[in-house]
């Protein structure tokens, strides 16, 4: 008496069990998937608006203003480490694009932001992702960092006796010190006052005689 296994294949009911599985499976991954790329875009995004506030703000700090463009030789690199592929300005959302870049000049304000998950440019006000750098805080940093060296070496050259007569690019020549303190943190040339032994900045206005001087 023998016998035989008999190999068992699918039936058809099975098939279509099986194939119904993947499609629900497939129809949830996808929509998961897609909220994946999504969430790293955000991520990236804040990430990189970030780093590039704080780089507008170096580069301020620097040059007394704000940089041309994102991609400016003197800011991309310098100020701004490019990132990998050097997409460290490149928008997610933006297919390949920059971040929206701009300059109020008026308000000294440089804001930046990203095109967000519509992919279109709808303007800061109604973005989500978006930087701003006030040029009022690096100015100011800067213009009382030079204000307290030449504090020190004015001190040390009056009291040595040494004429404050003049203009303050003159008498800057005359106490040693190099043309950049001939500026303040905003690219405004200091204002002297030998009279009243008075140095004066303009202030992020850069308009002498308004509230936001900065005297000693």
């Amino acid at each position: 008496m023998t016998t035989c296994d008999r190999q068992r294949g699918f039936t058809l009911i099975e098939v279509i069990v099986v194939l119904a599985v993947l499609g629900l499976l497939l129809g949830t991954a996808a929509p998961l998937a897609g909220a994946l790329v999504q969430a790293d875009r955000r991520q990236e995004a804040q990430r990189e608006l970030a780093e590039l506030g704080t780089a507008l703000d170096s580069y301020y700090y620097a040059h007394g203003n704000f940089p041309a463009s994102l991609a400016a030789a003197d800011f991309f690199g310098v100020h701004l480490q490019p990132g990998p592929q050097d997409t460290a300005v490149v928008d997610p959302f933006g297919a390949g694009l920059p971040y929206v870049y701009a300059v109020d000049a008026a308000a000294n304000v440089a804001t930046v932001h990203s095109r967000g998950e519509n992919g279109a440019d709808d303007g800061a006000a109604a973005e989500e992702f978006v930087a701003r750098t006030h040029g009022a805080v690096p100015g100011t940093r800067r213009t009382l960092q030079r204000l307290r060296v030449i504090v020190e070496v004015l001190a040390n050259h009056i009291e040595s006796g040494g004429s404050v007569a003049g203009s303050w690019p003159a008498l800057r020549g005359a106490i040693g010190l190099g043309s950049a303190y001939d500026l303040d943190g905003f690219g405004t040339t200091l204002q002297w006052d030998a009279a009243t032994h008075t140095l004066t900045s303009a202030g992020p206005d850069r308009t002498f005689g308004t509230a936001d001087d900065i005297t000693i």
